[in-house]
C-alpha cells in the first residue's frame, strides 16, 4: 500500500486518496496510520465544506462500524448526488460514495486560486 513517510509529499487530493484506499481495503498496518494525518486536514477545513466532509467519513470508515458507515453513507449521499442500491453491500456503497466526493474536492483543489 502507501509509504506513509512520503505521505508530506503528495498533494492534498492524492493523501485524501490514499487515505480513503487505507480505510475501505484495511490491513493491520494501513488502517491506523490516516487518523492522525488527517487531523492537519480537519483543522484547516472547516465543517461543512467539501473535504471536510470527505475527511470525517474516512475517519467514520477507520472505526469500521457497517450500521455508522451505512448512516453516514446515506446521509452524506444526497450532498454528492448519485447513490447506490440499497442491496448493494456497505463497503460498496461507501467506495462508490468516496470516489463521488473525492472527484469533487479534487475540483476544490486543483481549481487556480484568485491571483495565481
Amino acid at each position: 500500500m502507501l509509504a506513509w513517510f512520503r505521505w508530506s509529499a503528495e498533494c492534498p487530493a492524492v493523501r485524501l486518496a490514499l487515505a480513503g484506499l487505507a480505510v475501505v481495503f484495511p490491513t493491520d498496518r494501513t488502517l491506523p496510520a490516516p487518523t492522525p494525518r488527517l487531523q492537519g486536514f480537519t483543522d484547516q477545513h472547516p465543517q461543512g465544506t467539501d473535504i471536510s466532509d470527505y475527511v470525517r467519513f474516512v475517519l467514520v470508515l477507520a472505526v469500521q462500524d457497517d450500521d455508522r458507515i451505512l448512516t453516514v453513507t446515506e446521509k452524506l449521499t444526497d450532498a454528492y448526488r448519485t447513490g447506490t442500491a440499497r442491496e448493494v453491500p456497505t463497503q460498496a456503497r461507501a467506495l462508490h460514495l468516496l470516489g463521488q466526493m473525492l472527484a469533487k474536492v479534487r475540483a476544490g483543489l486543483t481549481r487556480p486560486h484568485a491571483g495565481q
